[in-house]
């Protein structure tokens, strides 16, 4: 797996992106990692390490707010057929009969976005998903939508009976192992973080505060945005997914939520999951079989599972450190294609 660091490190060289962390893990094991670059640009950067926490961005969602809702359902308090009506009696009659599915699936009707997006902003919860229109009827086809993350992140909190965080902590992160994972990291003291991009409104570039801002005007914890990690506890994730261990999800759980539950409208998903269907384009390559699943991140990040080859990449980086115009899209499937080809050589 040499050849792919060097690949890695060569983008780095040619300012493509300031850094980054790449694990390979296969059969269960981390065959290969590699840290290379810089937390950021400005003189204050410091080298990527395996402990650099990076913001995930929307691999939230399926690295907090779809383990918390399986834990969930795994103990009875939700299901998939749960419509929202149930949690939030007050919400608007035609989102009364939204499923907990349709909300994973982003077949919900929900909008993909807001309309603006200002890291000075407050947004009033759920007063602000009860006024949003529907932009289709739910269920009729996949939208993927932050605005139905967010509702899943407060009905999460709803059937825990405790803030998201705190049940993550507990119930997610401390089984497996993933000490490192975290919202808010400027307010736990984290040394090294990857740096993302640069603010207007406070004129410097945003370091240890979530990119995103709609999870920045929620302070940090939402359902679609704001987990920050290492390469390293990632690993400890995906490792759960490919073996059932630490056995925190049972193996009929986790065969529900990477099935797809979408096809033929519009997209393949599972539960929070991309699922890579058999045509070409996904930013897993085409190493990686039809049924593999993951999914990326805006900041640069991404994860991705191929449970037939039993491999699993994480691929972190902070590409939006350089702008909005970087070109990740184009690299990540390269890089996934470079770990299949050195993988099916050994």
């Amino acid at each position: 797996m040499e050849a792919v660091g060097q690949l890695l490190r060569g983008w780095i060289d040619e300012g493509l992106v300031p850094g980054a962390s790449l694990r390979i893990m296969h059969r269960g094991e981390v065959i290969f990692a590699c840290d290379a670059g810089r937390t950021s640009l400005e003189a204050d950067g410091l080298p990527v390490t395996a402990d650099t926490l990076f913001d995930l961005a929307s691999l939230t969602k399926v690295a907090a707010t779809l383990p918390a809702l399986l834990l969930l359902m795994q103990a009875g308090a939700l299901r998939e057929d749960d419509p929202l009506s149930r949690f939030f009696p007050d919400c608007p009659e035609e989102k009364r009969s939204i499923t907990i599915l349709q909300l994973l699936t982003h077949t919900s009707g929900l909008p993909a976005d807001l309309a603006e997006r200002r890291r000075d902003s407050l947004l009033r919860l759920p007063d602000l998903l009860y006024a949003l229109p529907l932009q289709h009827a739910p269920g009729e086809r996949v939208v993927y939508s932050d605005m139905g993350m967010i509702w899943l992140g407060l009905l999460a909190e709803k059937a825990a009976g405790e803030p998201l965080a705190q049940f993550l902590e507990r119930s997610v992160w401390g089984p497996l192992g993933m000490n490192q994972t975290c919202f808010c990291p400027s307010q736990k003291s984290y040394a090294n973080i990857a740096s993302t991009e640069y603010c207007q409104l406070t004129q410097r570039y945003i370091s240890g505060e979530v990119h995103d801002e709609k999870a920045y005007a929620m302070g940090g914890v939402a359902g679609h945005a704001g987990l920050f990690a290492t390469a390293d506890d990632l690993c400890r994730y995906a490792r759960m997914w490919l073996t059932g261990s630490p056995p925190l999800l049972s193996p009929e759980i986790r065969s529900r939520a990477t099935q797809c539950r979408t096809e033929g409208r519009g997209g393949w998903r599972g539960l929070g999951w991309e699922i890579k269907g058999a045509a070409e384009g996904s930013s897993c390559g085409s190493g990686f079989f039809p049924g593999s699943y993951g999914h990326t991140g805006f900041t640069g990040t991404s994860l991705w599972i191929d449970p037939q080859q039993e491999l699993a990449v994480v691929f972190l980086t902070n590409a939006v450190h350089l702008g909005r115009d970087h070109r990740l899209r184009q690299l990540r499937p390269i890089l996934h294609d470079a770990v299949t080809a050195q993988l099916n050589r050994a």
